[in-house]
């Protein structure tokens, strides 16, 4: 979730040309090379408020909370005190790190200092979200949305209204963020969530605390999700993730053949990714090729053992284009927002390098018999799912 970043970043004052550089790694997808860049800018010059900001929300999308928090601390020393924008992002980050009761009391204390800071009050709301208090969050996300109108805090008003069952409401809510978006990357993030909302609102009225962790991949990704389980595997774990890399291979085959899928051509994403690819293939009878060498007549099935990174993207969004096709990833990290059409489990920690041996492992393995077949075919078959409306993300208007 972005919130700090569209409050006063970006916006070029006196000043702030020293962040250029830094900006452009940001936007490049270089988040390393910008991080340098934001800290040397810092270091020159501490008083620049927008560098703090937006070196504390390139900590905070990529989920090093701690390090955000150290920032934070950091611009609070600097600052002194009285500052409310240090406070407000000590809060931003105990909310994402668990820490709910520490962060509202240094929100609070932000809004004591300056009552007139939009950020402190969106950040309060999260807060409040955080901890499931959503009547206040809502309420403070009023004087948040009174005090500087925009685009994040229709996001944050969608989410929490979709939390709490009120799916009409979210959904309006996330209209106006796509409307009112001036560019490209919040009106897709908008155009996924009224997505995300009008899938959730499909699984039968329920709330989405109530909802399965596979339902709950439905409703956020569009994914069918073939792992049933929701707590993290621990990297050591080993034999526990090869039977569940096991299973999920069995299950999508299985899947495969109940929803008939045309498929002709099955294509690994990387190098890595060819004894995936060789042992899919063999299983539904579809012809091994390049990622390539394929095109949409082709109706290719592309897999991966980790869907992610820059040439995962690519594969993904030629699909898209294509509206044609379908995409596996054995394992996906948990917080994508490029997800497969169907994910074997979202529970492996760890990088696509420590994960490609335990695959390796669970290609030999006999596949196991997951519990939850029923509902992984039902939620295959629902027509909200990713593979039944491939590239519709882009076409709300």
């Amino acid at each position: 979730m972005r919130f700090t970043s569209s409050y006063a970043v970006f916006r070029y004052g006196p000043g702030e040309k020293v962040l250029a550089k830094a900006r452009w790694f940001n936007r490049e997808g270089k988040p390393e090379a910008a991080e340098q860049e934001y800290r040397s800018a810092l270091a020159g010059d501490p008083e620049l408020r927008a560098g703090w900001l937006e070196l504390f929300e390139l900590l905070r999308q990529h989920g090093r909370y701690a390090d955000a928090l150290e920032v934070a601390r950091r611009a609070e020393a600097h600052f002194g005190p009285d500052a409310a924008m240090p406070l407000a992002i000590t809060g931003a980050a105990l909310a994402e790190l668990g820490r709910t009761r520490e962060a509202v009391e240094a929100l609070e204390a932000a809004i004591e200092r300056d009552g007139n800071l939009a950020l402190a009050w969106h950040e309060l709301a999260y807060a409040a979200f955080r901890a499931g208090e959503y009547s206040r969050a809502l309420l403070v996300l009023d004087r948040a949305f009174t005090l500087e109108p925009h685009t994040d805090t229709l996001l944050l008003r969608g989410r929490i209204l979709r939390e709490a069952g009120q799916y009409d409401a979210a959904e309006v809510a996330f209209e106006g963020a796509h409307q009112s978006a001036e560019h490209d990357p919040p009106r897709r993030e908008a155009a996924r969530e009224i997505l995300a909302t009008r899938r959730a609102a499909a699984l039968g009225g329920k709330r989405p605390r109530d909802f399965t962790a596979r339902e709950r991949a439905f409703a956020e990704l569009g994914a069918v999700l073939l792992d049933g389980g929701a707590e993290i595997l621990s990297g050591g774990d080993h034999g526990a993730i090869v039977g569940l890399l096991a299973g999920s291979l069995g299950a999508f085959t299985r899947l495969a053949g109940t929803l008939g899928w045309p498929v002709t051509a099955c294509c690994g994403v990387h190098a890595e990714d060819e004894p995936l690819a060789v042992a899919v293939g063999r299983a539904i009878g579809a012809q091994l090729l390049p990622a390539a060498a394929v095109d949409a007549e082709d109706r290719p099935l592309l897999v991966t053992v980790h869907g992610d990174g820059e040439e995962w993207q690519k594969q993904l969004a030629r699909l898209d284009r294509w509206k044609s096709g379908y995409t596996f990833a054995l394992t996906q990290p948990a917080d994508t927002t490029d997800p497969a059409d169907v994910i074997g489990t979202l529970r492996c920690s760890g990088n696509a390098a420590a994960i490609h041996p335990l695959a390796a492992r669970a290609l030999k393995a006999p596949a196991g018999l997951p519990v939850g077949d029923d509902e992984i075919a039902a939620l295959a078959r629902h027509p909200l799912a990713r593979w039944h409306t491939r590239g519709q993300p882009s076409e709300i208007v």
